[in-house]
């Protein structure tokens, strides 16, 4: 089987980091060219930060790129009660010791494109507010060819986790968002419809978090932050949101959707960063359709793969 070429574009972020460990144990199915950090559920000197010393622990060795560190009009929106003044909850990792690289992150993705042999194109995994990806399409349109798709969390058909209209990478940068959705790229929305359906449970939190295997427990102790720390404690499971694009791609089978019609709102009312659109399906030919959105997930093959790729990375 052929790997699929990735970049992976994300803000760690306890999930973003839950994500890479997942793109990590699988490198015989993935290529990744790279990853590049946004400002989102932390200030970019801390995800880039996380971003280097994740990699470094998960023996990736991979070049990491410092990206926009503002949304395209915005004020910075962080998210520290989900994921902690670090990003990474109470978890302290080694040291990498390395820089990112000396390009800024757009620069960086559209050089990795320019770089593949003919015929050949990347998936981007884009896990935080769309900031670098709405960038690149539109200063450096040529690298569109190269993409062979755009899977990114982030949006909701159904309500939202920052205000009852926007998911938080929607909210965060709603106008990139909008951008990204208008570039005429194939895009895979796994929005809150799908993500908050594939959770850990508060036991299998635990039995992470007391193992000796030195990812799982990592992994563990971010997501029992997560889980303690907000209102998912009530629920009794912690969503991996962030975990969600990269196991569409490893396991498209364990996931439902549909193509969808839409667009974002990127008023200063309280309908900031909600998605419209998507329903009124027959009012449009289907080529005008610009997402194919998941909705459905199957919970258990979610669960059961993720948790044993933890505990496989940590064997190696």
């Amino acid at each position: 089987m052929k790997k699929r070429n990735v970049i992976i574009d994300c803000d760690p972020g306890v999930d973003d980091a839950v994500m890479l460990a997942l793109a990590a144990a699988h490198r015989e199915e993935l290529e990744i060219l790279g990853i590049t950090t946004v400002s989102g559920n932390q200030d970019i000197k801390k995800v880039t930060a996380n971003a280097l010393n994740l990699a470094e622990f998960y023996g990736l060795s991979v070049p990491v790129a410092r990206g926009m560190e503002k949304p395209v009009m915005r004020k910075t929106y962080f998210a520290p009660e989900t994921h902690g003044e670090s990003g990474i909850g109470n978890c302290v990792l080694p040291c990498s010791g390395k820089a990112p690289e000396p390009e800024k992150g757009i620069f960086f993705i559209r050089r990795v494109l320019g770089e593949l042999p003919e015929g050949e194109q990347a998936t981007i995994i884009a896990t935080g507010p769309l900031t670098n990806i709405a960038f690149l399409l539109r200063i450096f349109p040529e690298v569109k060819e190269k993409i062979q798709e755009i899977v990114f969390m982030g949006g909701s058909l159904s309500g939202g986790n920052v205000t009852d209209a926007a998911e938080f990478n929607f909210f965060a940068d709603p106008e990139a968002a909008y951008m990204v959705l208008h570039e005429g790229v194939p895009l895979v929305m796994c929005g809150l419809d799908v993500t908050e359906q594939c959770t850990l449970s508060r036991n299998q939190i635990l039995k992470l978090c007391q193992s000796g295997n030195r990812i799982a427990k990592l992994c563990g102790d971010m997501l029992g932050y997560s889980l303690e720390n907000t209102s998912e404690k009530y629920r009794g499971e912690t969503s991996v949101h962030d975990a969600v694009p990269v196991m569409y791609l490893l396991h498209p089978e364990i996931f439902k959707g549909s193509q969808k019609i839409l667009t974002v709102d990127c008023s200063e009312g309280s309908a900031r960063g909600a998605v419209l659109g998507g329903f009124r399906w027959w009012q449009h030919e289907e080529e005008d359709a610009n997402a194919f959105v998941l909705t459905e997930a199957d919970k258990d093959r979610f669960r059961e793969i993720l948790i044993t790729s933890l505990y496989e990375l940590g064997q190696r």
